[in-house]
Parts: C-alpha cells; sequence; structure tokens
C-alpha cells in the first residue's frame, strides 16, 4: 500500500463526524489512489467553497496530477477532488488548479473559468454505479481530446539591433547602466524558474511515460503469455475433444450394433411369438370342434339309449300282445279302438304315428346289424324319426289335457 493509501484511514477517522458512509469515502478514494490515474494524488483536507459563498467543514480532498494523452504526449494535469459531505449520494467536486505559466481556455465545454469540472458523469451521477476510478478515466479521456489548459506565452527581452545610443553625461550613463542590470537580472531569474517548472513538468512527463510504456510492456507481456495459454488451453480442449469424439463413437458404433443384434433377436421372438399365438388359435378351434363333436357323440348315444330302450319295451309289448292275441284269436283288433270323438280319433291316430316310428327304428336297427346301412345313415334318419315322434308325443299330451278340461 502506498503512503497516500496509507494515510487516508487517519482521515476518514477524523471525518467520521462528516460522512454519512465513511466505509464507502475509504473505498472509493483507495481504489482510485491505487489505479494509474491516481498515483499522483495526494489526500488532504480542507473545506469547500461552495456557489452561494458558503463553506462546508473540512472534507477530504485528493489533489495532484492527473495523467492524459494529447497527440500522443502524456501531460500532467493540476486538480482538486473534493468530496462533499452527502458523498456518494452527491458528485465530488472538482476544480482544475493550473500553475502560473498555465491558462484555463475562455469557453471550454467543460472547465469554467475558476477552473471547477462538469461532466455528463457528474451530472448523471448515481451512488451505486458510479465512483472515482470511473470519474479519473471519464476526466483523462475527455481532457486528452480537449484540454482545458494552455501554457501562457513568456516575455524575453532580446538585446536592441539600433545604433548605438548617443554620449550622455558618465552620471546618466552609469544610473541607466544600473538599471538595465538590475531589469536583466530579473529576467533572467524568471527565465530560470520558467526552464526549471518546463523541465520538472517533463520529467514529470517522461517519467509517466516510461511508467506507461513499461505498463504497455507488461500489459504486452501478459497479453502473450495470456495468448501462449489460451493456445495451450485451445489446443488440449481440441485434443480432448477430439479423444471424447473417439470415445463417443466406439462407443455409440458398439451400441448401435448392440442395438441391431438386440432388433434382430426382438424380431426373431416376435416371429415365434406370432407362430405359437397362430397354433394356439388353431388348437383352441380344434378343441371347441371336439368339444362340439363329443357332445354330438353323447347326445347320439343318449338318443341310442333311449332307442334301446323304446325297442326293448316295445318287444316286451309286442310279445305281451301276442301273447293275448292268442288266447283271443277271435276278437279283431279294429273293433277294439273306435273312437268315441274328434280328440279320440286325434290320439288314436298320434299314438299309431308313434308306434309306426318305433316300429321303423326297430327294422332300422335291424339294418344297421346287418349291415345294409351306415351308422351316419342310421343315426341321421333315428334323429328324424325321434323328432317327429317326441312332436306327436307332446300332441298326444296336448289333447289329451284338452279332453280332461272338457270333462
Amino acid at each position: 500500500m502506498s503512503t497516500a493509501a496509507a494515510s487516508l484511514s487517519p482521515l476518514i477517522h477524523r471525518l467520521s463526524g462528516i460522512y454519512r458512509d465513511p466505509q464507502r469515502v475509504l473505498r472509493d478514494a483507495e481504489s482510485l489512489l491505487a489505479s494509474p490515474l491516481g498515483n499522483h494524488l495526494r489526500p488532504t483536507t480542507e473545506p469547500l467553497l461552495n456557489n452561494d459563498g458558503t463553506s462546508t467543514p473540512p472534507v477530504l480532498v485528493l489533489s495532484g496530477t492527473l495523467p492524459m494523452t494529447y497527440r500522443g504526449v502524456t501531460y500532467n494535469l493540476p486538480i482538486d477532488v473534493f468530496l462533499p459531505p452527502p458523498y456518494p449520494l452527491r458528485p465530488p467536486t472538482v476544480f482544475v488548479r493550473p500553475v502560473a505559466t498555465m491558462a484555463i481556455r475562455e469557453n471550454h465545454r467543460h472547465v469554467a473559468l475558476d477552473g471547477q469540472v462538469y461532466l455528463p458523469y457528474l451530472h448523471e451521477w448515481r451512488p451505486n454505479t458510479h465512483d472515482l476510478t470511473e470519474l479519473a478515466v471519464w476526466m483523462s479521456s475527455t481532457f486528452g481530446s480537449d484540454p482545458p489548459c494552455y501554457s501562457r506565452p513568456v516575455a524575453i527581452s532580446r538585446p536592441a539591433t539600433n545604433p548605438s545610443p548617443p554620449s550622455y553625461p558618465a552620471s546618466v550613463n552609469s544610473s541607466y547602466g544600473s538599471n538595465a542590470s538590475a531589469n536583466s537580472s530579473i529576467d533572467e531569474q524568471r527565465r530560470i524558474d520558467i526552464e526549471r517548472e518546463i523541465a520538472e513538468a517533463n520529467i514529470a512527463a517522461e517519467a509517466a511515460r516510461n511508467a506507461a510504456i513499461e505498463e504497455a510492456r507488461i500489459e504486452r507481456q501478459a497479453q502473450e503469455l495470456q495468448r501462449q495459454h489460451d493456445e495451450q488451453l485451445s489446443s488440449l480442449r481440441v485434443l480432448a475433444t477430439s479423444k471424447a469424439q473417439d470415445r463417443v463413437r466406439q462407443v455409440f458404433d458398439g451400441m448401435r450394433d448392440e442395438l441391431r443384434r438386440e432388433l434382430k433377436d426382438q424380431k426373431v421372438l416376435e416371429l415365434g411369438k406370432e407362430k405359437i399365438e397362430q397354433l394356439l388359435r388353431e388348437g383352441q378351434k380344434r378343441k371347441n370342434l371336439l368339444l362340439k363333436e363329443n357332445s354330438s357323440i353323447d347326445e347320439a348315444i343318449h338318443s341310442l339309449e333311449t332307442w334301446i330302450e323304446a325297442v326293448e319295451q316295445h318287444k316286451k309289448k309286442s310279445e305281451e300282445e301276442n301273447s293275448s292275441n292268442e288266447k283271443d284269436d277271435q276278437r279283431k283288433v279294429d273293433v277294439l279302438a273306435i273312437p268315441v270323438d274328434t280328440y279320440s280319433a286325434q290320439m288314436l291316430a298320434l299314438s299309431s304315428e308313434t308306434a309306426a316310428i318305433d316300429d321303423c327304428i326297430y327294422f332300422l336297427d335291424r339294418s344297421l346289424v346287418k349291415g345294409n346301412i351306415t351308422l351316419d345313415v342310421f343315426l341321421k334318419e333315428v334323429r328324424k324319426l325321434s323328432k317327429r315322434q317326441f312332436m306327436a308325443k307332446a300332441h298326444l299330451m296336448k289333447i289329451a289335457q284338452m279332453k280332461t278340461l272338457v270333462r
């Protein structure tokens, strides 16, 4: 930390009752003094004289020179930066302090004749976004393009080229010689002072230029190192990217091959699944067909058993009738079955049809046993006759019910 920056803390401590935010004042002042533009500024305290004639208590003042570059040459501009008590709510007040050999230009855009600086940066001051370092950058840039001061012309006495003056009395010549000698000594002292000030200003400017050159050299070295670092980083990044891309490409190729194999296996499995489902559907159809045929066979067996039972009963009945006919050969069957009404006639006809169907089924059975007809034909005919017999018996039962109601 520089001597100027080290002396800030005691000054701020003494001015702690003046500022609302002493830490902000200390931070901004230290930042400006540590910057290249604030190297020649020194902190001090001094009352600030307002435009209305009043003055403030002693406030922090950063006094010194501000470097600016005009037409490629660096000059040091004397300035005073006052930080008013409301700072940072109120912008700082800046004055240009020209030396004896300098004067402020009239009608300057940003500097009044009393030296006070007026900049858009100060007019647009915001506490949260503006600070002293940016203000110094603004002033250096603005005054570098439009300097507010100029050097005053220095009057230097020159020897006269006129002919030698006429002779005067000795007393007069002696007095004139003494006065001329005194004036020439004063002019010589003034010239020496001006030359010393110019030399000091040139030395300061040369030191500033050397510092700027050194800083530019260091910055170029830093930029070169940064460029080399960026190139190395870029080459490493390209190499890493290439390796990563190769690795990703290998992984992608492997995954693609594996995915193709998986898709191929999946297609084979889907085909196998479709075949299995087709076989299952065909098996289910065959199962349903077999169950249907089994049911038909069960029905046929039941019908056959019913028919066999009916045949046996008919046979038994025939045997009984034959035995009764042998006992009464003289009686006629037609006389025994004479209907007395319409219902009886219908019942007799239906009973005769039922008996005839039983006889037909009996002879079909005999034909099946002898092999005259096939089982399919036998079952078909038996099914027809059984259905017809069932209808006749149902009709017979219905007539019997009607006959019972009529009675």
